[in-house]
């Protein structure tokens, strides 16, 4: 072992010399970095920046040694059967972007030590179960002892385990994901409360929207008993039997069913305020369209909550706000439509000047791209629904390709006019 301090010492020495090439001016100036020379001159690649000189001005260039090199300098003075020394080559080479190099060395430190924790955690492994797993599957073990209630051992040991070792933000969330579930299903309510509003701090919308909920219905009910409203699953009956059910009364939140149940109550109360507003929107259809869709748009963002909450809860809801803002768009195109079937009506009835037929010609125009523009807008809302819509879409589709058609013969004319 003392040879390998000696060793390590000249290879540190050797590291800090290698911080570049070194290049001397004859006016005595020294510069260092990467160099590379071409087409006469001497470029020096350096942390801010590239600089040239032309090469009669330099008196010399000192070529440092490359990782790579070193690397091998180092390997060809150590004891390749012993994993230690092996292992500090391995973690040299990944301090100075030898990646593949690295792996490779430190595959060969576990075929002399399969047991070697150094090397098991840089190639990103943990031990768990008596068995060392890469972090993907740690966390499939997590969520296996989550389901099967094996709480102490998911949240004192894996998950700290699989946090230490996670390097990936997707990962560290699911790490507190984890950890919420098990604390609450561990009863550890008020614990349990403050991580998932940490986790509501943390995760993209969608989901931050639900953990806040969570949130909230812990911090309601801080002893962690909830009164089921209804049966739940509400199918239960429809699909037989053998569904588990959930019979109304108060039960305990830490059971991933009651807190669905307490979910879903929450979800359908900002179901029905988005209902509100939809009733409210229906008669101003005719009347006052952008009014109607003001509110359509707010019920909208209603149902996006609740399906934030519990997904698809309110999709029905949001197919209805589609087809009313449809038949809102469709209304606009038959104005507009009948606007250009009037302008097209006066094509024959007189003689028309240059000027006054490519004006005609221009309003038909932009009553043909309002019209197209209102399609694109109905093919936009129905996309997300087009099992639900398909009748619009093909009415949309069809109608837009006439409209193009139509389009090219009057931009056609214009044209011909220019």
């Amino acid at each position: 072992m003392r040879r390998l301090g000696a060793v390590w010492l000249a290879v540190g020495l050797l590291a800090v010399q290698a911080a570049g090439d070194r290049v001397v001016l004859k006016d005595g100036r020294v510069f260092e970095g990467k160099v590379t020379e071409a087409e006469g001159k001497v470029l020096i690649e350096m942390a801010y920046g590239t600089i040239s000189f032309p090469r009669p001005e330099v008196e010399s260039i000192q070529r440092m040694p490359t990782p790579a090199e070193l690397l091998e300098w180092q390997l060809s003075r150590i004891d390749r059967t012993d994993p230690d020394a092996l292992f500090q080559a391995a973690a040299w080479a990944k301090d100075n972007d030898l990646p593949k190099q690295a792996d490779e060395l430190l595959k060969e430190v576990l075929g002399l030590n399969p047991d070697h924790v150094q090397a098991r955690k840089l190639l990103g492994y943990l031990r768990a179960d008596g068995k060392w797993l890469k972090v993907s599957e740690a966390l499939q073990l997590a969520r296996g002892k989550l389901e099967a209630g094996k709480y102490a051992p998911l949240l004192k040991e894996l998950l700290p385990a699989i946090e230490e070792m996670a390097h990936d933000a997707k990962v560290r969330l699911e790490v507190a994901h984890l950890e919420a579930h098990g604390q609450l299903r561990s009863k550890q309510f008020a614990r349990a409360r403050v991580s998932f509003e940490e986790l509501a701090r943390r995760a993209p919308p969608a989901q931050s929207l639900r953990y806040r909920v969570i949130g909230e219905v812990l911090a309601k009910h801080p002893d962690g008993m909830y009164v089921v409203s209804a049966s739940y699953p509400r199918t239960a009956m429809v699909l037989g039997a053998d569904v588990p059910t959930l019979e109304p009364g108060p039960a305990s939140l830490s059971r991933p069913e009651v807190l669905a149940a307490a979910l879903h109550d929450y979800a359908a109360r900002t179901v029905k305020q988005g209902q509100a507003l939809m009733a409210e929107a229906k008669p101003l259809e005719r009347t006052e369209p952008e009014a109607a869709k003001a509110r359509y748009a707010r019920a909208g963002k209603c149902f996006d909550i609740a399906d934030a909450i519990v997904p698809n809860i309110a999709r029905s809801y949001r197919v209805e706000i589609v087809r009313r803002q449809v038949a809102i768009i469709n209304n606009d195109i038959d104005g507009e439509a009948e606007k250009f079937d009037l302008l097209k009506g006066e094509l024959g009835k007189k003689n028309l000047s240059p000027a006054a037929y490519r004006d005609l010609l221009s309003r038909m125009l932009r009553a043909l791209n309002h019209i197209r523009a209102d399609l694109d807008a109905i093919l936009k809302l129905t996309a997300p629904f087009e099992r639900e819509l398909i009748l619009e879409i093909t009415d949309a589709n069809g109608e837009l390709q006439k409209i193009n058609a139509l389009r090219q013969v009057v931009l056609g004319e214009l044209n011909e006019l220019r």
